[in-house]
């Protein structure tokens, strides 16, 4: 055997302690009453998502606009939505503007620790992430509350997680 017979099998086993060892930050959207995963995605800092759902008192529809900090934290960025009603605060963020029918709440950067939804029929929740859509009133039952978190797991989890759903 020569020296370079065994480069084939030094570099799998470099490959496997990197991709077991190496971890990654990721999204998740879990639904909390039956513990499944609906939505794992890779994410890099400053990543934006997006909820959107009618408010059940104006029957308006509301956004809350995210971002993924440095540190793998969830920040609200802004809200935006269609009229001032009940329970809704009169500001938030830095700045407040009108725009194409929609009242906005910029800047506002509120860390979100415990971000969690009650996904109903009725507000038709759905997220938005990238180029994918969502339809979380579709994908678990009624009155399901759907926990959006990030956490760091191995490439090896990521990818056997990814492959076999």
């Amino acid at each position: 055997m020569n020296k370079y017979s065994k480069f084939p099998i030094i570099f799998l086993i470099l490959s496997l302690i990197v991709i077991y060892f190496i971890q990654i930050p990721v999204l998740l959207l879990e639904d909390l009453k039956s513990s499944n995963i609906i939505f794992m995605h890779k994410i890099s800092s400053y990543d934006q998502f997006t909820m959107h759902w009618m408010h059940s008192v104006e029957l308006a529809p509301w956004e809350e606009t995210f971002y993924v900090d440095n540190d793998d934290k969830i920040i609200l960025d802004y809200t935006r939505f269609k009229a001032f009603g009940a329970g809704v605060p009169d500001g938030a963020g830095k700045k407040t503007v009108v725009k194409d029918g929609w009242i906005y709440f910029l800047e506002i950067n509120q860390p979100m620790p415990n971000l969690a939804y009650g996904i109903s029929n009725f507000a038709k929740h759905t997220f938005y992430f990238k180029d994918q859509t969502l339809k979380l009133y579709e994908m678990v039952p009624n009155d399901h509350p759907v926990k959006i978190y990030t956490k760091r797991i191995s490439i090896l989890s990521y990818l056997y997680q990814k492959l076999i759903p």
